[in-house]
């Protein structure tokens, strides 16, 4: 079995609505987060018995909720229940999995036979854009925030709304307290005149957790060739993304493969991984289901030529080099 790292997936969220929080919505909305009860095991895209059947695996687990609906108490009293939801899975999983903040805690648990677990917020909305509530998520050991998700707020625009605004004064104080805590500016998400006050204020490496190639499937998710170059110059990583409507028409292998060689092609081997924005959509590519389905990926690159050098980087070894 292959070795897997994914730089971002929303499963914790999924598995802290509970069916009271869902009350009044459609039944597929319903539906969609009673299928993941659990970490161990469930109806969505990540558990952890099926992770348990790769050679390594680690996660990124994103703290997320979405901000056009946040609950009566506010977005951080959300964000402090799906860490204690985290928190709680670690602790009734622990035979399976091990929170880790660090390469070095990463390599260890994967020794003893574990999944690593890693965790990342998806938008500074979940703390209330407070560069204050920095400390407290840097002590829980986030990696990886992204200042925006589709919601604008104070710090920026986003690709889906008010594209054309980018880094506020605030944003840019922001950002610069995440590198002092050691924590990476996650860009997906984030406006394009963001992205590139972002690059250009940037001490440390930039991250793209979940997005792909701009030139192969022009969504503005996506990433054009320059930003991708600014991205491996910050010595930064991008995760492919395997939700079918950032992939192409058709959400098929060939078209994923097709983000993954351009990528290369602009000298990404280092700079490329896989972030799968597992249990953050509804529909994946090439016909996965989940993240049982990741193999098929790797099989139709090595079917392609790549070596297993260039496949361990991409699965592996280039999230690891950044933590």
């Amino acid at each position: 079995m292959i070795p897997y790292f994914d730089a971002h997936c929303d499963t914790i969220h999924r598995c802290a609505i509970r069916p009271a929080d869902t009350e009044g919505q459609s039944e597929e909305f319903r539906a969609y987060f009673a299928a993941v009860e659990s970490l161990r095991q469930n109806g969505g895209h990540v558990d952890l018995l099926r992770g348990s059947r790769f050679r390594r695996y680690a996660q990124f687990f994103a703290l997320y909720h979405d901000p056009y609906y946040p609950p009566a108490d506010g977005l951080w009293a959300q964000c402090l229940r799906m860490h204690d939801c985290f928190l709680r899975e670690m602790e009734e999983n622990a035979d399976l999995v091990r929170h880790c903040r660090t390469a070095a805690e990463v390599d260890a648990a994967v020794a003893d036979g574990k999944m690593a677990a890693l965790l990342s917020l998806e938008g500074a909305d979940q703390i209330d854009c407070d560069p204050k509530r920095i400390d407290t998520v840097s002590d829980w050991g986030v990696r990886l925030l992204n200042p925006v998700w589709n919601h604008p707020n104070v710090l920026c625009g986003t690709n889906k709304h008010d594209a054309d605004r980018g880094l506020s004064q605030q944003g840019r104080d922001f950002i610069r307290c995440l590198e002092e805590h050691g924590i990476y500016a996650d860009v997906s998400h984030i406006s394009d005149p963001g992205f590139w006050d972002l690059i250009r204020m940037a001490r440390r490496p930039v991250v793209a957790s979940h997005s792909n190639s701009r030139a192969v499937c022009s969504h503005p998710r996506n990433l054009t060739d320059d930003m991708f170059c600014a991205i491996r110059d910050s010595g930064g990583v991008v995760g492919i993304n395997l939700y079918s409507a950032f992939v192409g028409e058709t959400g098929s292998m060939e078209e994923l493969v097709a983000h993954v060689e351009h990528f290369l092609a602009l000298d990404g081997e280092k700079t490329l991984c896989i972030g799968g924005d597992l249990d953050g959509c509804e529909t994946l590519a090439a016909g996965m289901k989940g993240v049982q389905d990741v193999p098929r990926l790797y099989e139709a690159l090595a079917s392609r030529g790549y070596g297993e050098e260039l496949l361990e980087d991409i699965f592996w070894n280039n999230l690891m080099r950044i933590l």
